[in-house]
């Protein structure tokens, strides 16, 4: 296993020897795979019914990294992970499924290029529902197994520790906070208040940005940057780049950063009065997040 600074957070040398680099897989391919499975867990996620929560599925993206960060993705298949980590998510986030909807759905996603099924489970008895087919066939069965399996892995390499420090948790109150530190030539805001001066909400600016936001922090979790950056981290990372996207502009990075910092120092929730987070941080976050969509466009 690859060493962590604190629980599930690696330096960035860690991700340079892990068990299947060890076991002869290059950086690349290794990306493209924990990249690919991500992909097919938000597809299924979709896929089953009902769907699952956005939540669960991108704590099933960072389990899923969590257990190539300890098992090889040549000793154990890859895709049959990522599909119990959406299972073992479920239950986590409280996200309830029953198993069979999860095999589903990945017989209706899972096809050859005649559209017909990889996974012959076997036959359906309902002709509009062809990819429900029946539980007590062979095939069937035997996936099953396969998954429950898994899960024991998994459920091992996690130690039963299944909280995610998602970026997404931090998103409403560091918008409210980037709104009071706009630069002074800046007019627009993030945040408005209803007519009654009671309540706040985002302002139409202020939610575009946090649309764009959330879709990094979903970026975010098909990579292994969620195992390199705490929460908080990804959370500045993605609202700093939603803004430079608006050209909204707000005080120098090593200003802002040190403001957020103390106005959370005493707040009663612990993820906020521990936040540990650093200019370089959020630099290096951005950079890397960037560089991705870079080598993405450039792939075509």
């Amino acid at each position: 296993m690859a060493f962590a600074e604190t629980p599930w957070i690696f330096p960035a040398d860690a991700f340079e020897d892990t068990p299947s680099r060890q076991d002869g897989v290059d950086k690349a391919k290794e990306r493209a795979i924990r990249k690919s499975v991500c992909r097919m867990i938000e597809e299924v996620s979709r896929t089953v019914f009902p769907p699952m929560s956005v939540v669960a599925t991108n704590s099933a993206k960072v389990y899923f990294h969590r257990v190539f960060m300890v098992q090889s993705l040549t000793r154990q298949d890859p895709k049959m992970a990522g599909i119990t980590c959406l299972f073992v998510a479920c239950k986590s986030e409280e996200c309830l499924r029953p198993l069979k909807r999860f095999i589903w759905a990945l017989n209706m996603i899972e096809v050859d290029a005649k559209g017909r099924s990889t996974y012959p489970f076997g036959k359906s008895k309902n002709p509009d529902k062809p990819a429900e087919i029946e539980e007590d066939t062979e095939a069937f069965q035997q996936l099953r197994n396969n998954i429950l399996s898994m899960e024991r892995v998994v459920l091992h390499v996690l130690g039963f520790e299944f909280f995610v420090d998602h970026p997404t948790a931090y998103f409403p109150r560091m918008l409210r906070f980037f709104d009071t530190v706009r630069r002074e030539k800046e007019q627009r805001t993030l945040i408005t208040m209803d007519e009654d001066g009671r309540n706040s909400r985002e302002s139409a600016l202020g939610h575009e940005i946090l649309n764009f936001a959330h879709a990094m922090a979903n970026d975010c979790n098909s990579t292994t940057l969620c195992l390199q950056f705490r929460g908080a981290t990804l959370a500045a990372c993605c609202l700093s780049l939603a803004m430079k996207s608006k050209n909204f502009q707000v005080l120098k990075m090593n200003k802002w950063v040190a403001a957020f910092q103390e106005t959370c120092k005493d707040d009663p929730d612990q993820r906020f009065s521990v936040i540990k987070m650093t200019k370089e941080d959020v630099n290096d976050a951005c950079t890397q997040l960037l560089d991705l969509y870079d080598e993405t466009a450039k792939a075509g």
